[in-house]
């Protein structure tokens, strides 16, 4: 058996337990576990079988047997229990890949054990707390290096085995929230350690470690306690197919709620969160394309014209004033910041290249939230410090940076010489009073905001790792999967309040996550049923699903509750002209004209719905209107060209294709222009026209012989005849090859 053939089975037998196929997975279980050897394993399979059987027989006799189902969650619960456990044991043996590495080496040479590595950690510390007190300057530095180095180590052990660690007993539980509530122990670290249990959740279902995440959603320190907020919240969606089984789960959340409201609202702004972040793919290549483009040229040409500048006075060029009132700048800069001041991740595209130094080669520093005291920092922050660090603090104490980031950016800055560091600090330091706000701004944030960007650095740490990772093959990426809390059933009552549901509705709209914001909406409907603006929008998602009659009757619905939208008679008439029936479309036209007499976008619809139908001496009035309103515009010149041929109007068609002709004309506005001149009675003018337009656009003969061939049943209803047209056609590519 392969890894992806076990994989596959796992699968399989997990999917029958959940979909109550109990006896093929008992079946499926069965071989998977002989692939271990039978074993226990195998005789508690066995007996969870037998017992199994008994319950069929007592339900099919008709034995009453109030306990039923619980019986028979236990035996569910039991089967997916041993099918993961089976298959752990299995893929431990075989599987390559990084997880199941780990745990082999693990076995091979974690000699010391999880107590035995927490008290080197606060024996390290206790230690670093003397040392400080040592006055040899040479000896205190080097010690302290040393203890900062074997804490850290330490920690980075436990968390690979918090990461490897088995099913978690009563006992384990007890010891790591002993660890936890431990101030020896510092946020950073213990921030660390919830990573740890996070991926090792997403590695094997564990009750216990559920458990234990939900008890640190009240932890005290604000990175932990919103670091496990995130990982329960993306547990909770990873296995909600499985949690009622584990009612312990289900019991202990309810708690949480109870006891604590404001619980709800940060798991609230976690979904919100998780869900803006699927969109930093899109975000980064805007970044890329439109918004670092533009910076960068604006920083070139300046430092252009600064160095013009450089022989000069000390007067301020008043050409560098004009250059940062460019108004495609300050656009770009304020999306920029807008942006930033909503919590959307942009600077991905910035620091993504930035993760290949020797850092991140330990997998867990990843996850390591930002402290200046790491020992691979200390030419930064250390016992001398580089000149103007304060400055620094103050950007690294940034909320819109992650810890990864925040790393990376340290990481740059030790590549610049010493010397040159110096004078970049001697120039911040210029500035500090505008960094001296910032550092007062991060101050005065209040509490919940300061959450909030907690657990948003967090998830960017996280996207960061799940993306740029070297190994990120063999873990699951949360931000691949739909992420629709609002469809589970574990948390989607948390998310089924209005102002929740609106939230995220909004949000996926936003993006044009039209399929996930349908779904949100039509949930909306069901608590307002009456409010038109969700009509709306549910038609306007469904349009763009291309439902178009499920659409139409969504604005439909919409006009009822709220006739007088010009938005929604304009979808109506639009849905109905995608649905072919323009004359319908018409009524809905003719009703937004009232209350929007001078639309000309409207007008011009009203006169392409004509068109459709067929009218075009209707249509050919309604274009006119459209001119009239705005005589500065030419949109109406084709629609009026086309319509006046079609009345056979030549003379007038053959005006406004000369208008067209004299600005930016299309091939098929020189075709057209032929038409009415070969119609008139001009033949020759018209192989002119066509060949003066093939010339012009630099279009391939066989492409416009295929338009003309398209056009030929037309030229024969205004009366040319067949044989003209193929005698025309000669005459055209005798002139071109000439």
């Amino acid at each position: 058996m392969t890894v992806p053939e076990a994989t596959q089975l796992y699968d399989r037998i997990l999917n029958q337990v959940l979909q109550f196929s109990i006896k093929d997975a008992f079946s499926g279980l069965g071989f998977l576990i002989q692939q271990n050897g039978f074993g226990r394993a195998y005789d508690k399979l066995t007996e969870t079988e037998n017992k199994y059987r008994y319950m069929l027989r007592y339900r099919l006799e008709g034995f009453p047997d109030p306990d039923r189902d619980k019986v028979e969650n236990g035996i569910r619960r039991q089967l997916l229990e041993l099918a993961g456990e089976a298959y752990h044991i299995w893929m431990t043996r075989n599987s390559p890949g990084f997880y199941y590495d780990r745990i082999r080496v693990d076995r091979v040479g974690g000699h010391e054990s999880m107590p035995e590595l927490v008290e080197t950690m606060r024996h390290a510390g206790e230690r670093l707390t003397i040392v400080q007190l040592v006055e040899k300057t040479e000896i205190r530095d080097t010690q302290s290096a040393q203890l900062i180095r074997l804490r850290e180590n330490a920690a980075g052990l436990i968390f690979i085995k918090l990461f490897v660690s088995e099913i978690w007993t009563e006992e384990n539980r007890t010891f790591l929230s002993q660890v936890f509530m431990d101030p020896a122990f510092s946020d950073h670290e213990k921030g660390l350690f919830v990573s740890a249990i996070l991926l090792s959740l997403q590695k094997r279902f564990d009750a216990g470690k559920m458990l234990f995440l939900a008890d640190q959603c009240l932890h005290p320190d604000m990175e932990v306690s919103q670091r496990a907020l995130v990982a329960m919240a993306l547990n909770l969606y990873i296995y909600d197919d499985r949690l009622s089984l584990y009612p312990e789960i289900g019991l202990r959340m309810a708690a949480l709620f109870d006891t604590n409201p404001e619980i709800s609202e940060f798991f609230i702004r976690i979904f919100y969160q998780l869900i803006r972040s699927k969109d930093t793919d899109a975000v980064t290549k805007r970044m890329q394309e439109e918004i670092l483009p533009e910076m960068t040229k604006m920083g070139s040409a300046l430092h252009d014209k600064m160095r013009e500048g450089e022989d000069l006075s000390d007067e301020f060029n008043p050409e560098w004033q004009n250059m940062m009132e460019n108004a495609e700048f300050s656009v770009k800069m304020q999306q920029f910041s807008d942006m930033q001041l909503e919590g959307i991740d942009v600077y991905m595209s910035t620091f993504s290249a930035q993760k290949g130094y020797p850092f991140f080669n330990e997998f867990y520093n990843w996850f390591l939230p930002f402290h200046t005291s790491h020992s691979s920092l200390k030419d930064l922050f250390g016992p001398n410090p580089m000149e103007g660090s304060n400055v620094l603090d103050a950007v690294l104490n940034s909320d819109y940076l992650c810890s990864s980031d925040k790393y990376s950016f340290c990481f740059n800055l030790l590549q610049v010489p010493a010397n040159y560091r110096t004078t970049m600090s001697n120039q911040m330091n210029a500035d500090s009073e505008a960094f001296e706000e910032v550092r007062k701004s991060n101050m005065g944030m209040n509490n919940k905001y300061r959450l909030e960007m907690t657990s948003n650095r967090y998830i960017q740490d996280l996207y960061r790792f799940f993306y740029l990772h070297h190994r990120r093959m063999d873990f699951l990426n949360p931000f691949s999967m739909a992420l629709d809390f609002h469809n589970t059933k574990s948390l989607g009552s948390l998310v089924r309040s209005e102002d929740a549901l609106r939230r995220i509705a909004l949000l996926y709209f936003k993006n044009k996550h039209y399929s996930q914001a349908l779904a949100a909406f039509e949930q909306l409907i069901g608590l307002c049923p009456t409010e038109a603006e969700l009509h709306q929008k549910r038609g306007f998602c469904l349009q763009q699903l291309n439902q178009q009659e499920q659409a139409l009757k969504a604005y439909l619905q919409a006009d009822l509750i709220h006739s007088d939208s010009l938005w929604t008679l304009k979808r109506i008439a639009t849905t109905y002209r995608q649905l072919k029936n323009p004359a319908k479309a018409m009524e809905y036209y003719r009703r937004a004209e009232k209350l929007a007499p001078s639309d000309i976008a409207l007008i011009l619809n009203m006169g392409h719905a004509l068109v459709e139908a067929g009218e075009y001496a209707e249509a050919l009035n309604v274009y006119f209107k459209a001119e009239v309103l705005n005589e500065s515009s030419d949109k109406a010149y084709r629609p009026i060209a086309w319509c006046s041929f079609m009345c056979r109007k030549y003379d007038q068609a053959s005006k406004y294709y000369s208008k067209i002709l004299d600005q930016q004309p299309t091939i098929e506005d020189f075709l057209n222009a032929g038409h009415v001149e070969w119609c008139k009675g001009s033949p020759m003018k018209a192989v002119e026209i066509y060949k003066h337009g093939i010339r012009q656009t630099h279009t391939i003969l066989p492409d416009f012989l295929n338009l003309f061939r398209k056009d030929a049943p037309e030229l024969l209803r205004h009366g040319i005849a067949p044989n003209d047209v193929s005698a025309l056609r000669d005459e055209l590519i005798y002139e071109l090859e000439e």
